[in-house]
C-alpha cells in the first residue's frame, strides 16, 4: 500500500474515534432495523436525548452534501443573531453577486431590500441561494463572502467536524472556473451533520421555520410562496425539520429530526440517486424502529 493511502486512511480513523466519543454506540437492540431500501451511500441515525448511534452506514464517510451545505451558514446567521450583531428584523439590501445566484431561488433583485426573518426562512424552507448569499454578506460584509467561508470552516474545527469542508456558503456546485482552480463541491459526513443538526436544534427560529410546510414572502402583487423542500414534515408524524440537498454529483441528501415522548432524533441520508423510490418512506421506517427501541430500553431500565 503506499504511503499516502496509509496516511489517508489514518487520518480517517482518527476522524471517525474522535466522532464516536460525542455519542456512544447502542448494541442491545430487541429486533434489528432491516430494509430492502439500499438506494444511499451512506446512512446514520442518532438519539439524541440518549446521545446513542442507533444505525449506521458509512457514516464518517467525507461525500459531497450540495444544500445541506445551508446548516452551517444558518447556524452562523443565528450564532450573530444571539450575539446580537443584528436581528430578525434588520433590513438587507442585495447585492448584485446576490441577485445573480443560480439553482434554487427567490429571485432576489438587485438593491431589493428584505428582513433577515424573511431571507431566514427562505433559506431554510425553500433553500434559496440567493437567500443565503445575501445573509452572508450580512454577516460578512458585502463582497466579502470568502471571510463567511473561512468562518464556515473554522465553526466546523470547532465543533470537531472532521469530515467537514467548506468552499461556498450556498452549497451550489462548482462552476468550471472555480473546478479549473480546484475548488470542489462542499463536503461532509453523516456523524458531521448529526452534530450540526444538535447545534440548530438549539434555535427556536430555525425549528419554527423548518417544520413549516407553507409560507409567503413579500406582500400584494409581488407575493412569493415558499414551500419546504422535506415532505417528511407533511407525510409522517413526529418530524420537524431540517434540511434537504440536491445537485448531481452529491445525489439527493436529507437530514431530518423527529421528537417524540421527549425523544429526539436525527437522521442523514446522503447520496440518493432519487428522492422517490421509497426514501422517505425508509427514513420514516428508520426513525419508527429507533423510538420503539429507546421505549422498550426505557421500559427495560424501570423495570430493573
Amino acid at each position: 500500500m503506499k504511503r499516502s493511502a496509509v496516511i489517508l486512511l489514518i487520518i480517517f480513523f482518527c476522524g471517525v474515534l474522535s466522532a464516536e466519543l460525542r455519542y456512544t454506540k447502542k448494541t442491545d437492540f430487541t429486533k434489528n432495523f432491516t430494509s430492502k431500501y439500499k438506494d444511499y451511500k451512506a446512512v446514520m441515525l442518532v438519539d439524541l436525548t440518549n446521545g446513542q448511534i442507533l444505525y449506521e452506514k458509512n457514516a464518517y464517510e467525507k461525500l459531497e452534501i450540495a444544500s445541506l451545505t445551508k446548516m452551517m451558514s444558518i447556524l452562523l446567521v443565528v450564532e450573530a443573531i444571539r450575539d446580537k450583531k443584528f436581528s430578525l428584523k434588520d433590513i438587507v439590501t442585495a447585492s448584485r453577486a446576490a441577485s445573480k445566484m443560480g439553482g434554487t431561488q427567490i429571485f432576489l433583485s438587485e438593491n431589493e431590500k428584505m428582513s433577515v426573518e424573511d431571507l431566514l426562512k427562505s433559506a431554510i424552507m425553500k433553500s434559496a441561494n440567493d437567500a443565503m448569499f445575501a445573509l452572508a454578506e450580512k454577516v460578512s460584509g458585502q463582497g466579502k463572502v470568502d471571510l463567511f467561508v473561512d468562518r464556515m470552516n473554522k465553526r466546523a474545527k470547532e465543533l470537531k467536524l472532521t469530515q467537514s469542508e467548506f468552499n461556498y456558503p450556498h452549497g451550489l456546485p462548482p462552476s468550471r472556473k472555480d473546478i479549473k482552480k480546484g475548488l470542489k463541491g462542499n463536503m461532509s459526513s453523516c456523524y458531521d451533520l448529526v452534530v450540526l443538526a444538535e447545534e440548530l436544534i438549539k434555535y427556536p427560529v430555525v425549528m419554527k421555520y423548518s417544520s413549516t410546510w407553507m409560507d409567503t414572502i413579500r406582500t400584494g402583487k409581488n407575493m412569493f410562496q415558499l414551500r419546504n423542500t422535506s415532505k417528511l414534515i407533511r407525510d409522517y408524524k413526529y418530524f420537524d425539520g431540517l434540511k434537504t440537498g440536491f445537485y448531481w454529483k452529491a445525489g439527493f441528501c436529507i437530514v431530518a429530526t423527529a421528537k417524540k415522548d421527549g425523544i429526539r432524533m436525527v437522521a442523514v441520508v446522503l447520496g440518493s440517486k432519487t428522492s422517490r423510490g421509497g426514501r422517505n418512506k425508509f427514513i420514516n421506517s428508520l426513525v419508527t424502529w429507533g423510538f420503539d427501541e429507546v421505549s422498550k430500553q426505557k421500559i427495560t431500565e424501570i423495570k430493573k
